[in-house]
């Protein structure tokens, strides 16, 4: 064996054994060819068949450095149907909710924005603007579907995708979270099976849950979203009474329907009249400049109940969300007349002056770029610090990840670990009816990017490899 390739098989077992970790700086040349009493050109061959093994990498004017181990993106084979199946997550989902808003944890659970990207200075000088000139219809309750000016911006946003929605067939909810409940009680009653994306987002499955609904698991690819194949033999199999999904960017798999797909989905659920609940809450913050119609653009026969809200983009505080239901629109204008009057009127009015401006879209554009950079960052992260066979989502919008870890990783136990080291994140199970997703979690990237997130990020690593460990031994 020449004197270089001993010199690639001890370097090669060093990053091994870890003395060298991933991301770490190694030796200079002339370093390393002092420490092992081999000429420079010896070192800078080893060095440049560690390159093309892609075990280092060299960067300019810092030197050669372990390669950051590459996380395999996500891509789920396409499982059998199970069985409709009731709900019981709500208990550890507020339990695990909690436990996320303690003080002092390092939040990576709940899936709203930071702060620091919420659009304060506007709408401070939007509600200053609102109190001093219009007091009096703030403090005025309205029983109507919401305030006239909000849904007209609303009706105009929606005509920028396609979707031709008058501003009266808009009604303004509490938030998406209320909108999607008020949809699912003007479609099913208590029995009734809901057809759902697997992973599904936790708050869909809590609204299924209170209201006494089963749910059907439909397998979904992590780029593409739930699969069409496995719907229509769904809807063979199984009286079906309405289907809930988050085409766009989905929570949390991030997986994103292509235009072809939604139109065929919502074809196939016309053929049986059967309704689609669609939560566009993640559609505005696509990472490129293209806002991608919602599958309400397809609907010809008011089948489609699109939810939304300003909750991840504006102000979750608002609480200021709308459904536009479509052919349902006196069941569920109903069903909320005795739910609430109404979401806040200051919420509402500011709300609308935002969306009426261009600041909005400023805001918008300015947040997606944010969004995409924390995903890099996070995937980096995570590849530097997590196990060896870790699996990412590629989200090409919104600020969610969904990690994958090795078979045998129990991220519910992980979570009770973390939470007493300060750090919180949300465990797979929340995500499934059937309890599946064990080793799974999902990352809110909406956070600051310091050291401490670093930090948190390296100790999540730490905690899931000793899991792994545990499951062991």
């Amino acid at each position: 064996m020449t004197l270089y390739e001993q010199l690639v098989q001890k370097i090669s077992q060093q990053i091994e054994e870890g003395i060298f970790k991933s991301g770490d700086k190694l030796p200079s040349i002339r370093r390393l060819s002092r420490l092992n009493g081999v000429s420079v050109a010896t070192v800078q061959k080893a060095y440049a068949v560690l390159e093309d093994q892609r075990i280092i990498e060299p960067r300019p004017k810092s030197g050669f450095f372990v390669k950051a181990r590459e996380v395999a993106p996500l891509k789920r084979p396409i499982q059998a149907l199970g069985l409709p199946n009731e709900v019981a997550i709500h208990d550890l989902a507020i339990q695990t909710f909690h436990a996320c808003e303690n003080a002092g944890i390092v939040n990576f659970g709940t899936a709203y924005p930071s702060i620091e990207f919420l659009p304060l200075k506007q709408l401070q000088r939007i509600m200053r603007k609102l109190i001093q000139l219009e007091m009096k219809d703030l403090l005025t309750a309205h029983f109507s579907g919401g305030h006239q000016f909000l849904k007209r911006q609303v009706s105009r946003r929606l005509a920028e995708t396609g979707c031709h929605i008058a501003e009266d067939e808009v009604i303004v909810t509490n938030g998406c979270q209320e909108a999607l409940i008020l949809c699912l009680r003007a479609v099913a009653s208590p029995g009734d099976t809901i057809a759902i994306e697997s992973p599904a987002f936790v708050g869909l499955l809590q609204a299924i849950e209170s209201l006494g609904l089963k749910a059907l698991e439909i397998p979904a690819d992590s780029n593409d979203g739930i699969s069409l194949e496995a719907m229509a033999l769904a809807l063979e199999q199984w009286q079906i009474a309405a289907v809930a999904l988050v085409p766009a960017f989905n929570n949390p798999s991030g997986s994103n329907m292509s235009q072809a797909n939604k139109k065929k989905l919502v074809e196939l659920l016309a053929e049986t009249s059967v309704p689609l609940i669609e939560d566009d809450l993640f559609g505005d913050l696509s990472h490129s400049a293209t806002r991608n119609a919602p599958a309400k653009a397809y609907d010809k026969n008011g089948l489609v109940l699109y939810c939304s809200s300003i909750s991840k983009s504006v102000a979750p505080g608002f609480r200021v969300g709308w459904v536009c239901p479509g052919k349902y629109f006196n069941k569920i204008e109903y069903l909320k007349s005795f739910t609430n009057v109404s979401a806040s009127s200051m919420a509402q009015a500011a709300a609308a002056e935002f969306l009426s401006t261009g600041a909005y879209d400023r805001h918008i554009r300015q947040l997606c770029n944010i969004y995409m950079q924390h995903i890099d960052w996070f995937q980096k992260k995570i590849a530097l610090h997590f196990p060896a066979g870790t699996i990412l989502s590629q989200p090409k919008g919104g600020y969610i990840l969904w990690v994958e870890l090795p078979k045998g990783c129990n991220t519910t136990a992980m979570f009770d670990s973390a939470i007493q080291q300060g750090i919180a994140f949300l465990p797979g199970q929340l995500f499934s009816s059937k309890g599946k997703y064990l080793n799974c979690l999902r990352i809110n990237c909406s956070v600051s990017i310091d050291q401490k997130t670093e930090q948190a990020i390296q100790q999540l690593g730490v905690i899931a490899e000793q899991n792994i460990q545990q499951s062991i031994n």
